[in-house]
């Protein structure tokens, strides 16, 4: 795959489209964490006053994918009120994500992140929920190639450095409730409701990863994958990959072992804080 190749069709596709104030590239290749079959994603800002028309903007893209048919498309808010919109097209034999962002939204959210002020969000696609911080972490780890008015630089100031009240924010905020939701699924343990302490382990575990990211001054801007990263990084508990693998593996055959495992994970994690 010839990224640059992709990048620049891209942006010639794309930037002229009225209403199209910046794009950047996003995901594993903007975070340098790339597979050989990842995809590409795209992020296409906008300001919510002169956004793009959907209709001009998908027939734009649609020029841009190979086949000139999308694998699919979300027009604005229908994928739920923190994933805009966007459109799945490939381009030389890859798939490439093209994602909209509302730039009056991402700076009130980055402001707010700034302050310390971090929320989670139902949202499909996002198994532990949407949290405001992805926001943040996008603009940090976004790598503009269409930033003619500055706009994606400016936003990037907001979270560059990482904010030390954010910090705090989503250590004190998953902790607790990592450990809120080992103490409510013991008793269901107890009674061999599975479903149920599946759930709080899988939370548990996704709040503790918030807190490992963000003891290290990290961003984390997706469930998957993040369990692997936080294994390397120094506020992570020893073999914490691999006992999380455990703790998940256990609690169909045994719920209360399970929860024993991610406590003593919880214990260690915010014991080196």
């Amino acid at each position: 795959m010839d990224l640059r190749r992709i990048l620049d069709r891209v942006r010639d596709g794309l930037a002229d489209v009225p209403g199209v104030l910046g794009l950047a590239l996003g995901g594993s290749h903007a975070r340098g964490t790339a597979k050989p079959d990842s995809d590409v994603d795209v992020g296409l800002y906008y300001d919510p006053a002169t956004r793009p028309d959907f209709d001009v903007l998908l027939a734009a893209v649609t020029e841009l994918d190979d086949r000139r048919a999308p694998d699919g498309f979300g027009r604005y808010g229908e994928w739920g009120p923190w994933i805009n919109g966007g459109v799945w097209l490939r381009m030389a034999e890859t798939k490439v994500d093209v994602l909209l962002r509302d730039t009056g939204r991402t700076r009130r959210v980055l402001r707010d992140c700034a302050a310390g002020h971090v929320d989670i969000h139902y949202q499909a696609g996002h198994p532990h929920g949407f949290s405001t911080a992805i926001y943040a972490g996008e603009v940090f780890q976004n790598v503009p190639f269409h930033d003619p008015h500055g706009v994606l630089a400016e936003l990037r100031t907001l979270v560059d450095p990482y904010p030390e009240p954010l910090r705090t924010a989503v250590v004190e905020r998953f902790g607790w409730e990592a450990g809120f939701s080992l103490s409510t699924a013991k008793s269901a343990a107890g009674r061999g409701d599975v479903a149920y302490v599946t759930g709080c382990v899988f939370r548990a575990v996704s709040c503790l990863t918030q807190v490992v990211f963000a003891a290290e001054r990290r961003y984390l801007t997706n469930e998957k994958g993040s369990v692997a990263l936080a294994d390397g990084f120094g506020a992570a508990p020893e073999r914490y990959a691999e006992r999380v693998a455990e703790a998940m593996s256990l609690v169909g055959r045994s719920p209360v072992e399970a929860l024993n495992l991610v406590r003593s994970l919880h214990d260690e994690v915010l014991a080196g804080i």
